[in-house]
């Protein structure tokens, strides 16, 4: 059997141990929340993103949107016409119809593939802006941890946002 000195000895070891994890639960961890959907509705940085996305593609979008709208107005007329229409005037228009579906598809394409890629590379530029932007209110706050999403609550005691955005608006 273990003597009892041992027992208290083996007790004490393990209260001292422990101590620095207990001190360190028992010490104030403070904890923030940032919504980042309402920054990115807020921020300057994502407006400015949304104009240079809207003035590097806003023409190539309306003349697909054009070209989109004539495509149907022919596909219309072909639908009107084709019973008064000649078999050899009905199968050119057909193959003309069917050549312009295809040019507009691949510019369609082209159109959506550059846009993406241009999106992607704003949006990695302003995830980073809004990321300095957390950390640095976070240690000026003094803060242990920032919450960004997945939150079901917050109260405003702990609602960091305001303070983001407005550290965004310092350095746009």
């Amino acid at each position: 059997m273990l003597s009892r000195n041992y027992v208290t000895s083996l007790f004490v070891a393990v209260v001292l141990l422990a101590a620095p994890s207990i001190a360190f639960a028992a010490s104030a961890t403070k904890i923030g929340f940032v919504d980042v959907q309402q920054i990115m509705a807020d921020a300057p940085q994502a407006a400015a993103a949304s104009a240079t996305l809207k003035k590097e593609f806003g023409s190539r979008e309306q003349a697909l949107k054009a070209q989109r709208d004539a495509i149907q107005q022919d596909e219309a007329k072909l639908k009107r016409n084709a019973a008064v229409m000649s078999a050899a005037s009905k199968t050119a228009a057909e193959q003309a119809l069917r050549k312009k579906v295809g040019a507009f598809n691949q510019a369609m394409s082209s159109f959506s593939h550059a846009f993406s890629a241009k999106r992607t590379q704003l949006l990695q530029g302003l995830q980073k802006k809004i990321y300095d932007a957390v950390v640095k209110v976070a240690k000026n706050g003094g803060y242990d941890l920032v919450l960004t999403g997945g939150v079901a609550y917050a109260s405003k005691r702990v609602d960091l946002t305001s303070q983001v955005l407005a550290e965004l608006k310092k350095n746009p």
